[in-house]
């Protein structure tokens, strides 16, 4: 996995250290981790139609980190609750990072 170095924006390539300036990078791959552990569980929690749980997760991996399938995870969980005024904002945020 790619990380770029938040001290000198070195990307690194699966390093626990930056190359360039030794900076530890494990915090960085860790909140990545979670992130992605947050948006695999919401993903379940919306098999089950369980929407206000998969928003919860979807909003835990946004705060992580921004990506676009944890805005489309919430998108996806706001229409199953009928939130649809929250629904837009969520497919904006993901249209935007898809881009």
């Amino acid at each position: 996995m790619e990380m770029v170095c938040p001290a000198c924006n070195k990307v690194n390539m699966q390093a626990a250290h930056c190359s360039r300036c030794g900076a530890d990078l494990q915090p960085l791959a860790q909140i990545r981790r979670s992130a992605a552990l947050a948006l695999n569980t919401g993903t379940q929690y919306l098999k089950q139609n369980d929407g206000r749980n998969a928003l919860r997760q979807a909003e835990l991996s946004w705060h992580l980190k921004q990506t676009a399938d944890a805005a489309r995870l919430a998108f996806l969980a706001c229409l199953l609750l009928q939130h649809f005024t929250s629904a837009t904002r969520w497919y904006k945020r993901a249209v935007a990072r898809s881009e």
